[in-house]
């Protein structure tokens, strides 16, 4: 009878073919189930950044729409697009758009990056927008801080970004901002997990208007042989001798120009287009005048009397009449006449605005000692006609005394925007 020599069991090879089996099909079930897991956490990471990246950048365009204009200074606006993180600042009235207590009774708001997350930064109790040192956090120094994303997500300080922008070059088109923003999650170094969500959208400020500054001469120069211009680059070239007194006539001004009649001092441009004014402009500068004798002491000159033509904003006599003289190419008028406002030795803000399609034209004038304000306003206003001609306009012809922070504006500036402009010698 045959014996039965089958054996029972594996053999070696038998159970390496088999265990190879088995790991196949666990490391297939596990990777299978790793993706499912990766794949989850992926959705997950992109649901929570997109989320976060709809929340913010709906609180900063919320934010900008309910605003009341680009927070400023005298010195411009005190966004700071260029830093990393950048910042955009915006003016509020009151507390009624912004999340618990903020500006208060008004203020600033700082929008940023910062520890990773959109921030929103609170600056209180501000006299008003444009006024001076409004940029200055050691004056106006942060409250509360309030967070438009959060800790669960990263917003990298280059992330964010801000930019303004008008449809025109023109001074009444509206200013608006637009905001481009990414937000991340925590990838743990692990890349397939992270997830990003990013989108640009623009936003028009309400109220706000181009600055339409065209000339700004701070007569910071140590040198009184030109005035620079900080804004469009119309410097001025000096005849006679003005010099530049280290005494300024305000805060955050270090000289001012010192002109004397006697030696026939003034400074002047070439007569770029952008002093041809047609339908508003507005001319401001602090001044300290000492009188020498009865002549127009012009703070700034465009003007032919043969032609009719330009316009001239001078102070005049030991009374200190303040004109404001302009031709419309057939005769020329005097449209503001106001007696003994300035007198000798005294530091003011004088203003002019020039607003014919409202039929007005206002002179302001700020007493900065005393602390007092004189407000002229005269109607049935002239149209300007320009007059064109080279070494003009001139500034401080005749003129005797100090002249500091001049601006030149293409528009129309509003009482409050008057009232700024003064803070900086309150």
């Amino acid at each position: 009878m045959k014996k039965n020599n089958q054996q029972y069991g594996f053999s070696l090879v038998e159970a390496i073919i088999y265990l190879a089996i088995v790991g196949i099909l666990l490391t297939a079930v596990v990777t299978f189930h790793l993706t499912l897991g990766g794949t989850a956490d992926k959705l997950t990471g992109n649901v929570l950044a997109s989320r976060n990246r709809r929340v913010a950048l709906g609180g900063i365009n919320y934010l900008i729409k309910n605003s009341d204009g680009l927070l400023k200074d005298v010195d411009g606006d005190c966004s700071n697009f260029g830093n990393t993180p950048p910042s955009l600042a915006l003016y509020f009235s009151d507390d009624t758009y912004l999340p618990g207590t903020c500006v208060e009774n008004g203020g600033g708001v700082r929008i940023s990056v910062t520890d990773k997350q959109i921030s929103l930064a609170c600056y209180p109790n501000m006299s008003g927008n444009g006024y001076y040192q409004n940029c200055d956090t050691s004056v106006y120094p942060v409250a509360n801080v309030y967070y438009l994303s959060s800790p669960d997500v990263v917003v990298l300080n280059n992330s964010l970004s801000f930019a303004t922008s008008t449809a025109t070059s023109t001074a009444n088109i509206f200013s608006a901002v637009t905001t481009n923003l990414s937000v991340g999650t925590n990838s743990a170094n692990q890349i397939r997990l992270s997830a990003t969500s990013t989108a640009t959208s623009t936003t028009i400020v309400r109220n706000e208007q181009a600055s339409g500054l065209v000339a700004w001469y701070k007569f910071d120069d140590a040198s009184g042989l030109a005035a620079a211009d900080s804004v469009g680059g119309y410097d001025l070239t000096c005849t006679g001798s003005p010099t530049a007194q280290s005494t300024a006539l305000v805060g955050g001004s270090s000289y001012s120009f010192d002109f004397n009649s006697a030696e026939s001092d003034y400074c002047y441009i070439n007569n770029p287009d952008i002093f041809n004014f047609s339908n508003a402009f507005t001319i401001t500068a602090w001044i300290n005048r000492d009188y020498t004798s009865d002549v127009q002491s012009a703070i700034i000159n465009k003007f032919d009397w043969t032609a009719a033509k330009g316009y001239n904003f001078y102070i005049y006599g030991s009374a200190g009449k303040a004109y404001f003289r302009l031709g419309d190419s057939s005769t020329q008028t005097d449209i503001i006449s106001q007696d003994s406002i300035f007198a000798n030795a005294t530091v003011y803000h004088i203003a002019l605005v020039y607003d014919l399609d409202n039929d007005k034209v206002s002179l302001y004038a700020y007493d900065k000692v005393a602390g007092t304000t004189s407000t002229t306003t005269a109607s049935s206003i002239p149209t300007l006609v320009n007059w064109n001609h080279t070494d003009y306009p001139r500034i401080g012809p005749n003129f005797d005394g100090q002249i500091d922070e001049l601006k030149i504006y293409n528009r129309a500036l509003s009482d409050e925007e008057i009232w700024a402009l003064q803070s900086q010698g309150a």
